[in-house]
């Protein structure tokens, strides 16, 4: 079975295998490495790269990070700051900014990607030691 197909999908059930610590572990890490292999990866990486390293829209982070810390101090103190609408409207004209560079948009679909394809590893695992459990998953009181 290839490391990113989604188990679940498919109806079956997944055999529970007696294995060792050290072989669970060795099994986890080879599992990362078959994630740090993937080309959906190596997009994520790269699209971090481009938007974060010397190239990358620089001004807009800047703006974005000292905009977002004058909101939250202002927002600490209150929606009834008298600086808090301009303080607002500050902090969103720096994320749009942000937010609509090509860097940031390549960013957030590779991260998305990637982290579609780890929903359905990490339920995978979940499913496995879900099926080690002794007792319910409910609690006491209910049914």
């Amino acid at each position: 079975m290839k490391p990113f197909e989604n188990r679940a999908s498919r109806d079956i059930m997944v055999p529970v295998m007696d294995m060792e610590r050290t072989s669970i572990a060795i099994e986890a890490w080879r599992t990362v490495d078959e994630i740090k292999a993937s080309p959906l990866w190596h997009e994520y990486a790269a699209s971090r790269d481009a938007l974060f390293g010397p190239g990358g829209p620089r001004d807009e982070i800047d703006g974005f990070v000292a905009a977002k810390a004058t909101y939250e101090a202002t927002f600490a103190i209150g929606k009834h700051h008298p600086d808090f609408k301009r303080d607002a409207a500050a902090f969103a004209a720096a994320k749009t900014a942000l937010f609509t560079t090509p860097e940031h948009r390549r960013h957030a679909a590779a991260l998305a990607a990637l982290n579609a394809v780890l929903d359905g590893i990490a339920a995978d695992i979940r499913e496995i030691l879900d099926s080690c459990l002794v007792g319910t998953k409910t609690h006491c009181e209910k049914r």
